[in-house]
Order: C-alpha cells, then sequence, then structure tokens
C-alpha cells in the first residue's frame, strides 16, 4: 500500500474509535433500511414527472465573478442542489452541515450561528468587535456574523467554498464563504406548497409563487413559518417549550428585463426567529432547572439589487448593493437553577445581550466580454472596487447575587450582589479594489491571478459600569480607532485531463482584521503579566496551499473531487476565556495572536448509479496544531496550548448516502453521517466524543402532491455541539465541563404541493 494511503487510513483509525459498535451498527442497519427501498423500483410502469430527481453532477455556480460549474472552479467547494436541500433537510442550514466536508458548528445558541471551515471559525461573540472568519451571503445580502436565520425552504442552492476567498470577498472570507441562493423568478408560473408535523411538537408551513407580473417583470415570493417544542423540558416551570423555536421567513424577488442585455435583480429578505434559549443543565442533560429561560431572537430586514448589463461590446458592468439590519437578543439564565434548586443557598443570575447590526454594501466589477479578452484573446478579466459600512451596538446587562450566609462558619458572602453592564458600539469602513486575470497558456492549461488590496478603518467604544462595587458615575471606557491595510489574493494552475477532467494546483492568502479585548481592561493588576497593548490584537492572515482533482467520469455517471491542502495561520486571532469571580457570569475573553498550521483532504463523489438511484458521500480529514502562543492559561488547566488541535476542528468528518427517485413517484432518501471527536474550546481541553447519525426521508408523489415521512438520528444518537468548563455550583465552585446536546430523534411527515 502506498505511503500515502496508510497514512491516512492510519490517522482515521487512531481518531476517537471510529470503529467502535456504534459506527458499524448504524452502517449495517443504513444497509438494512435501503434494501426494500430497491426492492420498491422493479414495476416502472407509469411515469410521473417528479418533485425530487436525481440531482446534476455538475452544478451551477453563482458565487464566482462568472457563473460556471463545480467542476471548473479550480478550488475546494461543496454545492448543494434545490433537491438535496429538500430531501436532507426540515428547516435550517445546520441540518445540512454534515454534507459538506471539514465543516463544524458551534451550538452556541438555538441555531447555528458560529461555523468552522478546516478548524477556523469563531464559537461565539460575547463581546467586541464583529469579526468573522467565514461569511455568510443569502441572495447578496451579507449576513456575515448573523447567519443564524438560514431556513431552507424555498431555497434554490447553497455553495460552501472552503478556504481564504480573499480575491471574491475581501476579509470576511479568511476561512471560506457560504453563499445561499433562494428560488429565482421565472417566465413561469410556478406555486409551492409545504406542511409538515413531527414530533416534539414540530409543525411547519409555507407557500411559495411566481410568475410574470408582465412582460418584462417577473417575481418570486415565499412565506415560511416553522415552531417546535426544543427537546428540553423545565422542571421548575413545568413547560416543555422553554428553548423552544418560532421562526417566520419571508422572501421575494423581481426580476426586471430592462433591454440592450441588461437586467436588474432586487431581492428582499425579511426574518424573525424569535426562539428561547434554555439548553443548559447544571446535571448535562434535556431536564432543565432555570427560573429566568433565555431568549435567543433575531429580527432581520434586508434587500439587494444586483444590475447587470453589458457597457459596450468588450466589458459587462455588474454592481451589486446590499443592505441588512438585524435586532438580536441573547440572553439566558446565569447560574441554570431556581431558588429550591440552589437551596440552602441564595444564588440567582441574568444575562442578557442585545444587539443592533446594519450593513450597508456596494460592490462595482466590470467584466471582460468573449469579445474583450486581451493578451492575444487568450484571457478574460475582472476589474472592481467594493465598499462597507457596518455598525454595531452592544448592551450587555449582568445582573444577580449568591448568598452563603447558611453555611455560616464559612460564609463569605451575605450577600454578595452583581450588577454590571457593558455598553458597546463599532462602526467599521472597508474600501477594497480587485482584480482577476484567467490566461490560457495553452488548449490544456490555464494560469488565473486574483489581488484584493483593502482599507479597513474602525471606530470602537466601549463603558463598562459596575453598580456595586464600582462608581456608576465613572464607568471603565475604551476607545480605539485602528486602521489597517490588508491584501489576499490567489494564484492557481489549472490542467485539463479531458473535456470532463481537470487537475488544479492553488496558492491562496486570506485575511481579517484585527479587534480588541474590552473586558481585559478591568483584568489588567499587578501579577497577571498583561500590559495595556493586550487589549489590542492583530490582524490574521491565512497561506493556503491545495492541489486537487475535479471530474466526470463512468460515461459522465460519476461525479469526483478530491483536495488536499496545507494552511498556515499567521498571527491567528486564538480566542480563551477565564472566570474573573464566582458569578457564573463574570468571564475575561481574551483574543491573542498565536502561530498555527493545519493539513488535511477533503473529497466528494456522486454516482448516478441507474436511472433512478444514485449514491453520494464526502469525506474530511484534518490534522491541526498551535505553534505558538503565549499566554498562560488558567492555573487549574493542565498542559498548554501549544501541540493542541484547534477547537471545533474535528478530525475526520463523514457522509455516506443514497436517493431513490422512481418514474412511479417514490423517493427515498438515507445520510450516514460521522463526525470525529473536537476540543470544545481553547481555555480547556475536553473533547466532544466522536458521533454517528442516520437521518432517512421516504414518500410519494402523486401528480403534483407528494407525501414524504421523515427520521431525523434514527438511532437517537447522543451527542454534543458545544461545551465549556467552569465553577458554577455552590459553595465550592469547582471547575465542572457542561455540554448542550445536539438534537434527538426526529420523526414526522411533509406534505407537498407543486404547481
Amino acid at each position: 500500500m502506498p505511503y500515502f494511503s496508510r497514512y491516512w487510513l492510519n490517522w482515521i483509525s487512531q481518531s476517537n474509535e471510529i470503529h467502535n459498535m456504534n459506527f458499524v451498527r448504524c452502517l449495517i442497519v443504513t444497509s438494512l433500511v435501503l434494501l426494500p427501498v430497491s426492492a420498491a423500483t422493479g414495476d416502472e410502469s407509469a411515469e410521473e414527472e417528479s418533485f425530487y430527481p436525481p440531482g446534476p453532477l455538475e452544478e451551477v455556480v453563482v458565487s464566482e465573478f462568472r457563473r460556471t460549474n463545480n467542476l471548473d472552479v479550480g478550488s475546494s467547494i461543496t454545492v448543494i442542489d434545490r433537491e438535496t436541500i429538500e430531501l436532507a433537510a426540515l428547516q435550517h442550514f445546520e441540518e445540512l452541515l454534515r454534507l459538506v466536508p471539514n465543516m463544524n458548528f458551534s451550538g452556541d445558541g438555538s441555531r447555528a450561528r458560529y461555523f468552522q471551515l478546516r478548524g477556523i471559525g469563531e464559537l461565539e461573540q460575547y463581546e467586541g468587535a464583529p469579526n468573522p472568519s467565514i461569511g455568510f451571503i443569502i441572495d447578496d445580502i451579507d449576513l456575515s456574523g448573523v447567519g443564524g436565520i438560514s431556513s431552507v425552504f424555498d431555497l434554490q442552492s447553497i455553495e460552501v467554498l472552503r478556504g481564504p476567498q480573499a480575491t471574491r470577498f475581501g476579509a470576511s472570507a479568511l476561512a471560506g464563504m457560504v453563499y445561499v441562493q433562494s428560488v429565482d423568478p421565472a417566465n413561469e408560473k410556478s406555486v409551492t406548497a409545504e406542511a409538515l408535523a413531527g414530533n416534539d411538537g414540530i409543525f411547519a408551513a409555507g407557500v411559495g409563487a411566481g410568475g410574470s407580473l408582465n412582460d418584462s417583470l417577473d417575481g418570486h415570493f415565499s412565506l415560511h413559518h416553522y415552531q417546535a417544542d426544543g427537546f428540553y423540558d423545565n422542571l421548575w416551570l413545568g413547560s416543555d417549550d422553554s428553548n423552544g423555536r418560532d421562526e417566520w421567513t419571508g422572501r421575494g424577488k423581481l426580476l426586471w428585463e430592462l433591454g440592450e442585455a441588461w437586467e436588474a435583480k432586487l431581492s428582499f429578505l425579511y426574518a424573525d426567529f424569535d426562539n428561547g434559549y434554555d439548553a443548559w443543565s447544571p446535571e448535562n442533560g434535556r431536564k432543565t432547572f432555570s427560573d429566568n429561560p433565555g431568549r435567543d431572537g433575531q429580527e432581520t430586514v434586508g434587500g439587494a439589487l444586483r444590475l447587470t448589463g453589458p457597457v459596450n461590446h468588450s466589458v459587462e458592468l455588474v454592481s451589486i448593493t446590499g443592505y441588512a439590519q438585524s435586532d438580536v437578543l441573547f440572553s439566558f439564565d446565569g447560574e441554570w437553577g431556581n431558588e429550591d434548586y440552589w437551596r440552602p443557598y441564595g444564588y440567582d443570575y441574568v444575562y442578557s445581550d442585545r444587539r443592533d447590526r446594519d450593513s450597508l454594501t456596494q460592490e462595482f466589477r466590470l467584466l471582460s466580454s468573449p469579445q474583450g479578452r486581451i493578451f492575444g484573446d487568450h484571457t478574460d478579466w475582472v476589474l472592481g472596487v467594493y465598499a462597507q459600512r457596518l455598525d454595531e451596538s452592544n448592551d450587555i446587562l449582568s445582573k444577580g447575587l449568591y448568598d452563603d450566609s447558611a453555611d455560616a462558619t464559612w460564609s463569605s458572602c451575605t450577600p454578595c450582589n452583581d450588577h454590571s453592564r457593558l455598553q458597546s458600539s463599532y462602526r467599521a469602513r472597508n474600501y477594497s479594489v480587485f482584480g482577476r486575470l484567467d490566461s490560457e497558456l495553452t488548449n490544456r492549461t490555464q494560469l488565473n491571478a486574483g489581488l484584493r488590496f483593502e482599507r479597513w478603518k474602525a471606530d470602537y467604544a466601549d463603558d463598562f459600569t459596575d453598580y456595586i462595587y464600582g462608581n456608576p458615575d465613572q464607568p471603565l471606557i475604551n476607545r480605539f480607532d485602528p486602521a489597517e491595510n490588508l491584501w489576499g489574493g490567489d494564484l492557481s494552475l489549472d490542467y485539463q485531463l479531458s473535456d470532463r477532467a481537470r487537475l488544479y494546483g492553488l496558492v491562496s492568502r486570506g485575511y481579517k482584521a484585527g479587534g480588541f479585548n474590552p473586558s481585559l481592561a478591568r483584568a489588567l493588576v499587578p501579577g497577571t503579566g498583561l500590559g495595556v497593548e493586550a487589549i489590542a490584537y492583530d490582524p490574521e492572515s491565512l497561506t493556503n496551499f491545495e492541489a486537487g482533482l475535479k471530474g466526470l467520469w463512468l460515461n459522465d455517471t460519476l461525479s469526483f473531487e478530491l483536495a488536499v491542502f496545507y494552511m498556515d495561520r499567521q498571527d491567528m486571532q486564538l480566542r480563551s476565556s477565564a472566570q474573573f469571580t464566582d458569578n457564573p457570569n463574570d468571564f475575561v475573553f481574551i483574543t491573542s495572536n498565536a502561530q498555527g498550521h493545519s493539513h488535511g483532504l477533503e473529497t466528494s463523489f456522486s454516482w448516478q448509479a441507474s436511472d433512478y438511484w444514485q449514491l453520494h458521500g464526502a469525506l474530511g480529514l484534518l490534522k491541526s496544531k498551535i505553534d505558538e502562543f503565549e499566554l498562560e492559561r488558567e492555573a487549574d488547566i493542565p498542559g498548554e496550548l501549544i501541540g493542541r488541535e484547534f477547537a471545533h476542528a474535528p478530525p475526520y468528518t463523514l457522509n455516506l448516502g443514497t436517493t431513490f427517485a422512481t418514474p412511479r413517484g417514490w423517493v427515498a432518501r438515507l445520510d450516514f453521517n460521522a463526525v470525529g471527536s473536537f476540543y470544545f474550546d481553547y481555555s480547556f481541553d475536553q473533547k466532544s466524543g466522536s458521533f454517528q447519525t442516520v437521518n432517512l426521508k421516504v414518500g410519494k408523489q402523486w401528480g403534483r402532491w407528494s407525501v414524504l415521512g421523515w427520521v431525523r438520528n434514527l438511532f437517537d444518537e447522543t451527542y454534543y455541539t458545544r461545551g465549556f468548563s467552569f465553577g458554577l455550583e455552590p459553595p465550592l465552585f469547582e471547575r465542572t465541563l457542561y455540554t448542550r446536546l445536539g438534537d434527538p430523534r426526529q420523526f414526522g411527515m411533509t406534505v407537498n404541493y407543486r404547481y
């Protein structure tokens, strides 16, 4: 066996017991479930036009400068089409993450809002400047850092680009980009309606409609509502929906044909996610005891205008204007209990963060038409400018008390009150210029080069007021106004093996602006070894070396992609936290610059085994390492971060599955997912444990109607999406690991109508 193969197989076998009995059980039962579905495809005499045809092996990519297909993109990318979205998900983008190699998320909220690609990405944002490593765009509306409202009803496609995307997207895409597109307007009349119901109080309904409004104007509109109890029971309140989900999404698009090949597309979005947040328990289970359950709500209004057309026979113009305004409320019960639960101690805390965010973006780009190619008609070119105005404010309130007078001799708080407020404002202005050249060197070889320069300026201010132990009239004030010149780009060489297959090699550089540690100022006391210079941290850059193979084989029935990569993180922004007092809300968050690297592999395939049977799979392998880190950890945390893996960076992610769509209207999709054990955080060293889940959807179509039965997490696997280690329980407040559970088994039925 070649060394390379032995290396990767050994890596898998050593990564968190991937060969345990649960893994084998899931694979065996998954295979057995497929047998009756396969047998049902024997007689296909009566044919229907399927709602769920097997997806095409080549997918259109719209996130690039020019529309292309995924096999022509010289980097690692996953494109999830409409049929896959409808069969593999119920409501939210987080349900599709396991289809993407080397992608993970942090369960720090009611919905996935913080994503990781190749081990890079934020885990939370409790304070400080918004500074995402992974961009999130819906219909040209930039929602980076607030992508938790990504419901999937009436979506056309989702593209996940892995690795730095600086030339195309700038500072928001250090580790990658998620680009979501809803259904576009079309001239033909269309109606889609859906209703689903399931266990745990799951109910959803949605409708989408579109068609021609006049000779030059087409439109498409949709409205969707989802609700569920949220899988937790609050024993103190006697409630089964304190962690519930109540989510509204409205979308719309208008497409004008302006004449002379010009068109304008107006997109708008309204989302109101008013969800509970009661997912943490001192006993680490689905029984909670909080007397003040939290909320995780987000209301977003956004719109975008895309204008495209020829300037002349050689040059085309694309103008994209985007705006989004989001109000976010994130709150929770600080000590996760109630007066009876913590008796004889008086112990009660609350935490809330009200976040307002406004983003306005404008991009102009010029593209060469086929007649505008340069350098002997061998080179396509792009030249553009971009500007963003981002304003965000946070109002964080922490309040509570602790009374240990019941301990008499040992009491120290009789009581101790806490009441603090951190108000911050952040204004950032980004201005950039970018360009790209795609040059044909020979009939089979193409050289591509992109470059982006960006000027980033920010004004940050915060006021911290301690109403108990400080002077309310003299808050602790931070003011920063940094400015940075940033740059990134890419250089790639593509070699066409045949009309349907290619090799590529890529070097790309991404970047991310610096930021601030507002809570650190009050912790700068003698003996900490930190000075005021630690309040600010430097920009991060990421250099990615990648090689890949893409193509169609077996008479275009097999699509296969493979990428290997090595990434070097310079001044990586590593965020850790330390508990400042016994107050469960009182943490100091510190982002400091470190050094690290990672390498890995990503591969995916889709095989059309017959007219109605398609097999698919995706594998991500990742090894990461922190090379340098100067800060000391908390005294009771053994070991050091140097040499450790990144947080939320599983060593493997795996998806295997199959889709059936028969001419008689039968349809089924089954997915087996596996994720390796990953570190929960940089502040401590506990890990999640590996886990496997199986999802199944089976149904039948009759004319314009279809009925689907579904089960998610078929074997009710227990797994964890987030963990914290800190002192919560009085009177000793010993450090303990507390975990957030992933969703348990869900089952139900969906009815669809399509015209």
